[in-house]
């Protein structure tokens, strides 16, 4: 088994990994629920997953096991979580469609930034106001099942829920997950015009440098004979020091 392989497993069963490994298949069978029409359990369900992405950090600064397959795992667990809580609640016409949209040209740009880096060889660190923008975004999807049941027709015939309740407390819920998770994306573009600075200044670190490498080659090329000179200065002898003890030895 090589190495890498080795590092692998040693590091996927680390607690903070087996977190976010939990929140990836808890979001596949929130999915599957949904489909199924079990809107409102998948999003309970969603709830377990999002509050593993508060555990998972704390646990790995706290025991030093923050590792890159952790960071890796974490972004698309969020990824994930996030484009489960819209596109469920644009199905359940909780809120528009935009949002999806507004959501996924984000993150479309932010992937394409990282497999960018990645090739080059430089890794753009997620930011701290990205998670905090996840959560909120977490906290919509903890008040996206009452506003659906305060807010669906099915319920609406109720007489006290008519007059007492939607006009309050529905209204309400439905404008503080909407401004929660409006506020989280917004909070995630401003990240990502954070991530595409830092991909810029590692960019024109880089081509910097292979500039100057492609210039100390044409020089070389261009100039084989100094090259040449300064590498013989540097390691031949001192000629006049060896005629000279030669002559006091004679």
């Amino acid at each position: 088994m090589s190495q890498t392989k080795h590092q692998f497993f040693v590091d996927i069963v680390k607690v903070p990994n087996l977190l976010c490994l939990y929140r990836l298949f808890a979001i596949i069978f929130c999915v599957v629920l949904f489909l199924c029409g079990f809107a409102v359990i998948a999003a309970l369900i969603g709830l377990t997953a999002g509050l593993t992405d508060y555990m998972d950090g704390i646990y790995a600064r706290k025991h030093n096991m923050v590792t890159r397959l952790g960071a890796l795992l974490d972004t698309v667990a969020d990824l994930m979580f996030n484009f489960f809580v819209i596109a469920v609640a644009v199905k359940m016409d909780v809120w528009p469609i935009w949002v999806l949209y507004l959501w996924g040209f984000r993150d479309l740009g932010v992937l394409s930034m990282r497999a960018s880096a990645a090739q080059l060889g430089f890794d753009i660190p997620s930011s701290y106001l990205g998670k905090v923008a996840s959560n909120f975004i977490f906290y919509a999807l903890f008040l996206m099942p009452f506003d659906y049941a305060l807010n669906n027709s099915n319920y609406m015939h109720h007489a006290f829920v008519a007059e007492h309740i939607h006009p309050y407390i529905g209204t309400g819920l439905h404008w503080l997950a909407f401004g929660a998770v409006l506020v989280g994306i917004a909070m995630q573009w401003i990240a990502a015009f954070q991530y595409g600075r830092v991909y810029i200044h590692k960019y024109d670190e880089i081509h910097k440098a292979e500039e100057q490498a492609n210039s100390q080659l044409a020089n070389a090329i261009d100039n084989p004979q100094d090259d040449a000179t300064n590498s013989n200065r540097t390691g031949e002898p001192n000629s006049p020091d060896v005629d000279d003890s030669s002559v006091n030895a004679e």
